[in-house]
């Protein structure tokens, strides 16, 4: 269609810097990709400013941000936090894809559509991915991404444009959160948000003879945290699906550290209840902030960190569930 003069496109590359076969798009809300570089001046003693400039690394970064869908869009954007996709039987038309932590990350080409112009970023890797869920809203999905310099532009039209209509987005109302392996879902979340950091090392991705990136930045500590509002201050007797602010307050805080899943959060639509899973295997809660302000209703807001769990050997893992039988 003619209106399709803006999109994001993710293809995972055959090799770093080396474009895939397969584009697909997302329903992205807003993008900010852009090409940067540093500028370098040069001092001396006989002036009193700089008096020359060249440009020195180049390299670009981009953000974006789109509703949870089960689309190959998504599917593929999840490799650069869980590289490892097992892909399972089929079931009601959709194949389950468990995403895991050990692997080696890939990169990918994005293709950003502006109106008349197709902008390419070659190299990217995923910095960080932010999941939220709030009610009245669409669960959300925020990326980060770094990459090489800019690669080139092309003509709008230059690759078609298609995207999963028959498809829709996920949103709170099935959306779900146990704790504790318990087998009841939270009825007190209100909303969740965490952010997955891969604290991606850009700096020893150069070497010297080139200006950009010349191997794929190296991924370093994982680093998981987030936070959930309830609706309302839980205290003893709210019920093993939900930890109360007298647990969260004692000596030695709470700490979810069993074997097996200790904290999951579930997206599903009205046929299927786990279309987007996230299992979290090991949680340290904080302290529990539950403010006042005149009559309105008392809430308690719990920030949390994911940690790895030796009994289970991971920190997180995934699974979506698309029309797509094989692995990303």
């Amino acid at each position: 269609m003619s209106f399709v003069n803006r999109f994001v496109a993710i293809n995972k590359e055959s090799s770093y810097g080396t474009t895939g076969s397969t584009y697909y798009y997302g329903e992205v809300d807003d993008e900010s990709f852009k090409h940067q570089y540093d500028v370098l001046t040069r001092d001396d003693m006989s002036r009193y400013g700089a008096s020359k400039a060249v440009t020195g690394k180049e390299y670009s970064s981009g953000d974006f941000n789109l509703a949870m869908i089960n689309d190959n869009f998504t599917g593929q954007l999840l490799l650069g936090i869980f590289p490892t996709d097992t892909t399972g039987s089929v079931s009601g038309g959709l194949y389950p894809h468990v995403y895991t932590e050990a692997g080696a990350f890939p990169s990918f080409t994005f293709a950003i559509g502006r109106e008349t112009k197709e902008h390419y970023y070659k190299g990217c890797v995923v910095e960080s991915l932010n999941v939220s869920a709030n009610i009245n809203e669409y669960g959300m999905v925020s990326a980060s991404l770094v990459g090489k310099a800019e690669a080139t532009t092309a003509a709008i039209g230059t690759l078609t444009a298609s995207f999963a209509d028959g498809l829709n987005a996920l949103y709170f109302s099935d959306a779900k959160v146990f704790f504790n392996a318990d087998a009841t879902a939270s009825n007190a979340v209100k909303s969740i948000s965490f952010d997955i950091n891969l604290n991606v090392d850009t700096d020893n991705a150069c070497g010297l003879g080139d200006a950009t990136y010349i191997r794929q930045p190296p991924s370093q500590r994982r680093e998981v945290s987030g936070s959930i509002e309830f609706n309302r201050i839980l205290h003893d007797g709210a019920g093993a699906s939900n930890p109360n602010y007298g647990t969260l307050i004692a000596a030695d805080g709470l700490e979810l550290s069993g074997s097996g899943v200790e904290l999951k959060v579930q997206f599903g639509n009205e046929s299927v209840a786990d279309i987007l899973t996230f299992n979290f295997y090991k949680i340290r809660f904080e302290a529990p902030e539950s403010n006042v302000s005149g009559r309105d209703t008392q809430t308690m807001t719990v920030p949390f960190v994911a940690l790895y769990s030796t009994n289970d050997s991971k920190m997180m893992d995934c699974t979506l569930r698309t029309a797509k039988s094989s692995a990303y």
